[in-house]
């Protein structure tokens, strides 16, 4: 655990206190802003939740402040007016549509300050994101009594109880299976001058919640096999209710998640860094990252595996895969802090697949796999990824969801290329893989991700708040895979070494805190220790295409003699074509070879312009394999380069070191030189012309 406390350290002087409970800090010591006790038992019966929730909110800001707005998520799922459910509408393909008597909801039933002073005739829902939708219930607010000053502390009581609905964004039940997700009254972020962020729970939209302490008591049926986030602490069986309570508890972390199911296979591995990661690897990432020895450094960490029984042949592939995320987005990005982490795989119809939570997260696989298709190596990978970006560097998604979901789609696809290599398209008949009797094309991930961004471009800013992009579409294109491109194409521009240097970077400094794009793009001026401001303001606050090109190409042979009429000693006089064959003829020198004028045009044929000290390199091969480089800075629409070479050009192309990953046509980037087509035009003359005498001729002799 040295390196933990070396690492909090860096983030907090004293923050190592809080793990080794050595004393109570001050609120403005703590990372975690909020401390949680939670009591919840399952109903299985009647797929309810009864909970106790006790919280202590630490005012770690200067204003005073009034009042306390609690996220209620379970009532996204509560009828047809929620704000989810109505965003869901235009979503004609994935729409959310709940069958009766599957609704999901949640009510307070109690919630006091731990004095005894009610607070419920203050509560009140509140629609303030826009557009409104005014019966939305999914954000409570509640108003003290009394302001709470800067420094000081709150303690509320509350109880509730929850209807788990029908799986509805991969949290609810089907059957006896559970994946119990957004499920507590969870409070809001206050920001300092601007009050509670606590958006609705909309239908293309994460989270944002602050860092807190959890110590949570779930109680479950006895048959249940349950996975939390956090360390489970405790076990304690009742025999006359035929439960078992377990007690998780984690620091540090923002939300707390959990599952449950009777078939679940519970499977522990430990990763093990000094087998995983050898001495040569952490000194070439040391001498990268420019970072000492002992700094990249990885903790060991406790892997819990919950898979189906149908699964359980695919144990190792999922360890494996765990395995591989744990080293490289460790020795990369920094060491993972946490004892534990747990990946479930989500069961049948519980559509519960591919989602993170801290400590915690949702892989999916199929009962016929291939070798060859890394799923579900890429799923683990990703969600894992997702404790960095979304998990530790908790960035507020519903506002800049790219700042998680974009960086760690970058961070999926080069851990699985370092891990893994390219992998093959994951298709299939029927649940067959087509790869197992078809060789099926191999791809990287950045690959797919171009192809994608490309088509999105138009339609919105990566920045863009996640329920204002047009459709679901475009977020996904846009906060995944176009910022994930844009990214390579960044990595690709200032070299991998220093983007290794910048992620690490923007992951200590904001690791346990809530950057924004602005903390992003600072850091990466800082690294690169140049303006690259422009490159986000081009590609990621706006809709400009990125498109340059070559249009054009042509050698020609340069004359010294030329057609038509000139002075010559006073006197006109016309320089025919066989005058200018008797003055070349009479002038050859030996051996005198040909001089061609190449002339190459370049385009901006979209709206997004390079800027700063970046210069689009272009590149000319000749016959003679010689190549003229230059470079153009892309700001006029059009620029024509010219050169004179004993050669014709065989071929030009604008950047051919394949910079701008995020280009939306590469086809136009090269261009060959076509032939002349003169000596073609002359004899398709002569045979229209001989073809024209032969039919007149024939006419005429009928």
């Amino acid at each position: 655990m040295k390196n933990v406390r070396l690492i909090f350290l860096f983030l907090a002087v004293i923050s190592t206190l809080v793990l080794s409970g050595s004393r109570e800090l001050t609120a403005q010591e703590r990372i975690s802003n909020i401390s949680y006790k939670i009591k919840v038992k399952l109903d299985d019966k009647n797929k309810m939740l009864y909970g106790k929730e006790d919280i202590t909110w630490y005012n770690r800001t200067n204003d005073e402040v009034q009042d306390i707005w609690f996220h209620l998520y379970y009532n996204a799922f509560k009828n047809e007016k929620s704000t989810m459910i109505e965003e869901s509408k235009s979503d004609i393909m994935r729409g959310i549509r709940v069958k009766e008597g599957k609704w999901g909801w949640i009510d307070i039933l109690k919630i006091k300050l731990a004095d005894g002073r009610d607070l419920k005739p203050t509560m009140e829902f509140i629609t303030k994101d826009k557009p409104e939708h005014p019966g939305d219930e999914t954000v409570m607010r509640v108003c003290f009594p009394d302001a709470i000053k800067p420094s000081e502390e709150v303690h509320i009581q509350l109880e509730f109880q929850s209807k788990i609905p029908r799986t509805i964004a991969r949290s609810g039940y089907y059957q006896d299976s559970y994946f119990i997700a957004q499920w507590f009254p969870k409070p809001g972020v206050y920001e300092e001058g601007k009050g509670w962020n606590c958006h609705e729970y909309h239908y293309s939209s994460e989270f944002y919640a602050d860092f807190a302490d959890f110590r949570v008591d779930i109680t479950v049926p006895e048959d249940f096999v349950i996975g939390a986030s956090g360390k489970q602490i405790n076990a304690a069986p009742n025999e006359a209710e035929k439960t078992v309570t377990y007690t998780y508890q984690e620091n540090n972390i923002h939300d707390f998640a959990w599952t449950a199911d009777p078939y679940f296979i519970k499977v522990e591995r430990d990763f093990i860094a000094d087998k995983e990661v050898s001495q040569k690897e952490y000194e070439e990432v040391a001498g990268i990252l420019q970072l000492p020895f002992e700094d990249v450094k990885l903790n060991d960490v406790k892997m819990i595996l919950l898979i189906e029984p149908q699964h359980k042949g695919q144990i190792d592939r999922h360890f494996n895969a765990l395995k591989a995320a744990i080293k490289y987005y460790g020795i990369w990005y920094g060491p993972y802090p946490y004892e534990t982490v747990t990946m479930v795989d989500p069961p049948f119809r519980t559509r519960s697949g591919g989602m993170e939570y801290p400590t915690l997260f949702t892989a999916g696989t199929s009962i016929l796999t291939s070798k060859d298709v890394l799923s579900p190596e890429g799923v683990i990978i990703h969600e894992f990824g997702h404790g960095y970006w979304y998990g530790m560097c908790a960035n507020n998604e519903f506002e800049e969801a790219w700042l998680d979901e974009g960086i760690n789609t970058y961070s999926t696809g080069k851990t699985v290329a370092w891990a893994y290599g390219p992998g093959t398209l994951p298709m299939a008949f029927n649940g067959i893989p087509l790869s197992w009797f078809l060789k099926l094309p191999i791809y990287y991930d950045y690959e797919l991700d171009r192809a994608a961004a490309i088509n999105v471009v138009e339609l919105d800013p990566i920045t863009t708040y996640s329920w204002h992009f047009i459709n679901g579409a475009s977020y996904g294109g846009n906060v995944y895979m176009r910022a994930s491109t844009c990214l390579n194409t960044l990595e690709r521009l200032v070299g991998q070494d220093v983007m290794f240097r910048i992620l690490r970077t923007f992951q200590m400094r904001f690791r346990y805190k809530h950057p924004h794009t602005k903390d992003f793009t600072d850091v990466v001026n800082e690294v690169t220790e140049r303006d690259l401001t422009w490159f986000f303001k081009e590609l990621f606050f706006d809709t400009l295409d990125f498109d340059y090109g070559v249009s054009s190409l042509t050698s020609k042979k340069m004359k010294k003699y030329v057609r038509g009429i000139f002075e010559t000693n006073g006197n006109k006089e016309e320089y025919t074509k066989q005058k200018i064959y008797e003055l070349e003829e009479k002038n050859k020198a030996p051996e005198q070879k040909n001089v061609y004028i190449t002339k190459v045009k370049t385009r901006r044929f979209g709206e997004a312009k390079v800027k700063g000290d970046v210069a689009l390199k272009l590149k000319i091969i000749f016959d003679n394999d010689s190549e003229e480089i230059c470079y153009w800075n892309g700001q006029e629409r059009w620029k024509e380069f010219t050169f004179e070479k004993p050669a014709k050009a065989k071929y030009a192309q604008i950047d051919p070191d394949n910079i701008w990953l995020i280009d939306s046509n590469i086809v136009n980037n090269s261009i060959k030189r076509k032939p002349s087509r003169i000596g073609i035009w002359k004899l398709t003359s002569k045979l229209l012309f001989w073809t024209q005498n032969c039919f007149q001729m024939i006419s005429g002799l009928s």
